[in-house]
């Protein structure tokens, strides 16, 4: 295109002065940047067929949403006149709801934030007040909502029967505005338990320097999936979120708002003190995937593992992000005495994946005797701080020689060694106590930028490459790359 064809599209960017033109072809005037929306005042829509809280009708109780009226009664009110009906939906609009005492749900009911605008629900004594279920319940839905303080917890009133089901967290906030007190702090944020067929989606997960804890615990689940979470933010570095996190526009809106809830509650920017993201105990048919583990290297406290995955059965860990846990035995990804386990192209970042069979010294049914049927394919692993050392590779550990492991492989893991000359003289992969005949390494384990096999490190014996490929009915279920993404330092 010319330059004479460039001034005759009026409205469009001009190739010659680099700047919009209005159809008039002046220059527009200065516009003033504007300011960031308070996301807590003003009106919403109220979606149809939905109980807006703030105007519920009838003889029900509206609640405040001021941030200083006690809201617990009216809410309560409300979601129990809904719960188990055909018009079961309530609505928050945007407000501070300040309750003082639990919030127990016993039937069918969707609680939903504005999508518009910030929907708190906010404990007058940080994480020592929670939503739970007080009966066997399915069909609840938490969507849009920003806890402050507040645990979510669910779970079968009666063990073993996973009558509680379909339960569905997402796009919720969980952080805390004031400090807890240091029990109170340790509570977990979500807690799932004895359920089947729920899901947890986008939700963000903040803690600080005074609410050092768990962000979310599972328990003897069947069927659930926990995807597109973020654990761990520093949130005066958010650009990366807003353009490199699918779904894009979901993310960059969610940016807008942690970043008003940072100004508006003077919250810390270091919100990373996890000492564990997710622990899984006995959970049966489970997906964890593209999850984001963004852990702070701040926190100078025991840490727990970014996942600790115990007694599972049929679980997939994939494609997710995991960056400051140590280089050392309590980092990464740790999976315990489980079976039918597939680990794959996940990003791990200056820290390990451990597997680890254990003593059963509890008892406990979930738990298998040692590892089986584990596949361990296509993670990327990086090396900054302490190459070549089992706990910032892909290591076996046994300590007590008692369990008895049956067919783990691991294949196409790829080791990037940071900041070291002469990479490939560092061991990536160890096996201690295990039995190197069920333990399958194959020679598509390479150091990164090469096609170099890793160097294999075998207590009591010399381990050894397969001699042939890896099923490849699993090159075909993984064919894509790790999830890496270039998230900026605490």
């Amino acid at each position: 295109m010319g330059r004479s064809a460039a001034r005759k599209h009026s409205g469009k960017y001009n190739l010659e002065q680099k700047t919009p033109l209005h159809h008039d072809g002046a220059r527009p005037s200065v516009v003033k940047k504007q300011s960031t929306p308070n996301y807590l005042t003003g009106s919403d829509d109220v979606p149809a067929g939905m109980t807006n809280v703030k105007q519920p009708g009838g003889s029900l109780t509206a609640a405040v949403g001021d941030g200083k009226t006690d809201d617990t009664s009216a809410i309560k009110a409300i979601v129990k006149h809904v719960e188990g009906s055909t018009n079961n939906k309530v609505f928050f609009p945007r407000g501070e709801y300040l309750v003082g005492g639990d919030i127990a749900i016993s039937g069918s009911v969707e609680l939903h934030g504005t999508q518009s605008g910030i929907a708190v629900i906010k404990a007058s004594t940080p994480y020592a007040i929670k939503i739970h279920n007080a009966s066997p319940v399915s069909s609840v839905s938490l969507q849009y909502l920003y806890f402050d303080g507040i645990r979510v917890v669910f779970e079968d009133q009666i063990k073993g029967s996973s009558s509680t089901r379909d339960i569905t967290i997402e796009s919720c906030v969980f952080f805390s505005s004031a400090s807890p007190t240091s029990s109170n702090g340790q509570n977990r944020q979500l807690v799932m338990m004895e359920l089947g067929n729920s899901g947890v989606y986008k939700n963000v997960f903040l803690r600080d320097s005074g609410a050092y804890g768990v962000a979310s615990r599972f328990r003897s689940t069947l069927n659930v999936w926990v995807i597109g979470k973020v654990c761990g933010l520093e949130l005066s570095k958010l650009d990366w979120l807003s353009s490199k996190v699918e779904p894009v526009s979901h993310w960059r809106d969610q940016k807008k708002k942690l970043e008003f809830l940072k100004t508006h509650y003077n919250l810390k920017s270091d919100q990373g003190y996890f000492k564990s993201c997710l622990y899984d105990q006995c959970d049966k048919r489970m997906k964890i995937a593209e999850n984001i583990f963004n852990g702070s290297p701040n926190t100078g406290r025991h840490r727990d593992h970014a996942m600790y995955l115990k007694g599972f059965d049929n679980l997939e860990v994939k494609s997710n992000y995991v960056r400051g846990w140590p280089a050392n035995p309590s980092g990464g990804i740790k999976a315990r005495n489980g079976k039918n386990l597939w680990l794959a192209r996940n990003y791990v970042d200056d820290t390990g994946i451990l597997l680890y069979s254990h003593k059963n010294r509890k008892r406990k049914a979930c738990l298998h005797n040692g590892l089986k049927n584990v596949v361990i394919y296509g993670n990327h692993l990086v090396q900054r701080t302490r190459p070549g050392r089992r706990e910032s590779s892909l290591s076996y550990y046994e300590p007590h020689s008692v369990g008895k492991d049956e067919n783990i492989k691991y294949s196409a893991n790829v080791f990037e060694i940071v900041g070291f000359s002469h990479p490939t003289q560092y061991t990536c992969i160890w096996l201690t106590n295990g039995d190197p005949s069920q333990h399958h390494v194959y020679r598509d384990n390479v150091y990164y930028g090469t096609s170099t096999p890793v160097k294999l490190q075998a207590d009591g014996g010399t381990p050894s490459y397969e001699t042939k490929d890896i099923d490849q009915e699993i090159k075909n279920l993984y064919n894509y790359s790790a999830y890496k993404l270039d998230i900026p330092p605490y």
